[in-house]
């Protein structure tokens, strides 16, 4: 059998592209989503306990994620506020953010 072929690493603490995006993105509460956000986002579950997506097809699916209509980066001052939520499930969120972030000059 053939040996493996040798293996070259790289001097240093490497920085994997997750950590790298972490540190570029900030922690969750210099991006709005403090304890004032924690309170509100369980409050707002409690009360919205279905995913509105996924209701509004015909399935009943807990919703385990707040959504924000229009981005705490775009209105930061709706942040908090109930009219801006809705509650959906984690599929559903994740597929709305991927879509916005695609649509976006940013993303």
């Amino acid at each position: 059998m053939p040996a493996a072929p040798p293996r070259h690493r790289v001097a240093g603490p490497v920085v994997q592209p997750r950590q790298q995006y972490d540190r570029w993105r900030g922690s969750a509460a210099s991006r709005g989503y403090d304890r004032r956000w924690q309170k509100c986002r369980r409050a707002f579950l409690a009360a919205h306990p279905l995913c509105l997506f996924c209701y509004e097809q015909g399935r009943l699916t807990p919703a385990n994620e707040v959504d924000h209509i229009l981005t705490i980066k775009e209105r930061p001052d709706l942040r908090l506020d109930w009219s801006n939520l809705r509650p959906l499930c984690k599929p559903c969120h994740s597929a709305r953010t991927a879509r916005d972030q695609r649509g976006s000059p940013a993303g």
